[in-house]
């Protein structure tokens, strides 16, 4: 896929990587990228939904190892599982190709399993960039767990790279897993953030320092909301959405949470 002007500019745009940092170019990818374009899963909608092989998760999420819903088995964890070991889906350029190819105005979701492109705890802003520009003029979302917070480069850099993200219309939720860490990625200040909240947890709070909570929508009782009816993770926003632990390993996930 040939740079476009856009995406040129959004390059410019993101700082380059520090001298010693260890950037990784999009060229090399080896994960593998799915779209399903009309998602069965009644939480989302019927909205298109991607699958990121799970090579681009982060160490940094307490959840990669226990506690995510994503491995917590069932159909998703079956297909994260197909992505990720046996080459279900499309290499980067041709799954860029296919984001692209989205109507304009079409809300979707990024990683219903996976992170940002990258290795572990780092973003390859030439590749978000390439998403950012092949998502333009439609209503893209996703959440990430890579770092955003410190002076060191690998977090200097992954923070200006969500922030242009955010800044150009593709939505990177910050995702804490308690209410103390959504207060640090509040202040970093680079794009909305949610966070795991322990089972039982009130349907509205606030954070240590003040920050209004709301959990998701469609995890309220008696709701029928979706992603697809819904779409508050992808809006630009001030107020914190919640993520109620859930599935096989919410126990799991809540104790993280309390923490």
């Amino acid at each position: 896929m040939q740079t476009t002007n856009k995406q040129t500019q959004l390059n410019n745009n993101i700082p380059e990587w520090p001298d010693g940092a260890l950037g990784v170019s999009s060229a090399a990818l080896t994960s593998r990228f799915h779209l399903t374009l009309k998602s069965g899963n009644v939480k989302t909608g019927p909205i298109p939904v991607s699958t990121s092989s799970n090579t681009t998760c982060p160490d940094a999420c307490p959840l990669k190892s226990k506690g995510c819903y994503a491995s917590a088995g069932g159909p998703l964890a079956l297909h994260w599982k197909a992505v990720s070991e046996n080459g279900r889906g499309d290499d980067w350029q041709t799954f860029v190709t296919r984001i692209s190819a989205l109507p304009s105005g079409q809300l979707w979701r990024h990683n219903q399993a996976g992170d940002l492109p990258g290795e572990n705890n780092q973003i390859d802003t030439d590749a978000l960039a390439q998403l950012v520009d092949a998502s333009a003029g439609k209503r893209g979302w996703t959440y990430t767990h890579k770092p955003v917070t410190g002076d060191g480069n690998e977090a200097t850099c992954n923070r200006a790279a969500v922030r242009q993200a955010n800044e150009r219309g593709f939505t990177v939720n910050l995702s804490a897993d308690n209410l103390s860490e959504a207060d640090e990625l509040k202040n970093a200040d680079c794009g909305p953030v949610v966070v795991v909240l322990p089972v039982g947890s009130p349907l509205a709070m606030s954070t240590p320092a003040g920050n209004k909570v709301v959990v998701c929508p469609a995890q309220r009782p008696e709701s029928k909301a979706t992603c697809a009816t819904c779409g508050l993770c992808q809006r630009q926003r001030s107020v914190i959405v919640g993520f109620l632990a859930h599935g096989p390993q919410a126990r799991a996930a809540s104790a993280i949470a309390k923490n």
